[in-house]
């Protein structure tokens, strides 16, 4: 992998997207927005919170899905490229993000604005949140994970690999702001989540690009 090497558009093939082995699935209650804040109070008071208490998960998927459903999509679109707040290359959005809330892990499904309990093995789960802890001992909410499917980078583009990164940068600053605006702290972590992406049967087509933690504010 060279993320140096520029990225460059490829003719289309057929590609599958991974299927995430769902155990549960419940709709998310669409978010109320808070009112009263402008979006340069927001900019100006976002900050990185370290120490975190724990919050109703409908609060947490709540915004989790205002920083990420589809404000626009076409299905007859191959690509199925969105339109969302984040900014995404060719508007592919191929990250998805993944909860851990108390001993369930939740995949945040913005396209069907749905809450997907995942099975995941307990052993790695534990893991999970121990190295998290010991990264921020006071954070006490959830943690999140950024994952990416890389089939529809790896067909549209060749010397793909930056992009995801980008992506996960725009997409942490896009969720650190949603935070903010539903009063909830938010810290992007350093570690990058590789063990949680391994844990599922994707033939290596999933790949971390970024953590954080996220809950109420102490």
């Amino acid at each position: 992998m060279l993320l140096t090497e520029e990225p460059v558009p490829l003719s289309l093939k057929a590609y599958s997207d991974f299927r995430w082995p769902v155990e549960f699935s419940s709709g998310i209650e669409r978010y109320k927005v808070p009112h009263g804040r402008s979006f340069v109070d927001v900019f100006e008071s976002r900050r990185s919170i370290r120490e975190l208490k724990r919050v109703p998960l409908d609060l947490l998927a709540g915004a989790l899905l205002f920083a990420l459903e589809p404000r626009w999509l076409n299905d007859a679109d191959a690509l199925k490229r969105t339109k969302r707040p984040s900014v995404s290359a060719g508007a592919l959005h191929p990250i998805s993000v993944i909860l851990f809330f108390e001993s369930d892990v939740y995949l945040v499904n913005a396209e069907r604005a749905e809450l997907e309990r995942l099975l995941f093995p307990e052993q790695k789960r534990r893991h999970w949140i121990e190295k998290c802890h010991q990264v921020l001992p006071k954070a006490n909410g959830a943690f999140l994970v950024l994952i990416a499917d890389i089939a529809r980078p790896e067909i549209a583009y060749e010397n793909f690999e930056s992009l995801l990164l980008r992506d996960a940068g725009a997409l942490l600053q896009t969720i650190g702001l949603v935070a903010e605006l539903f009063g909830l702290g938010f810290c992007p972590m350093g570690v990058l989540g590789t063990e949680v992406a391994n844990s599922f049967d994707s033939n290596n087509k999933l790949w971390a690009v970024g953590t954080g933690a996220i809950g109420g504010t102490v």
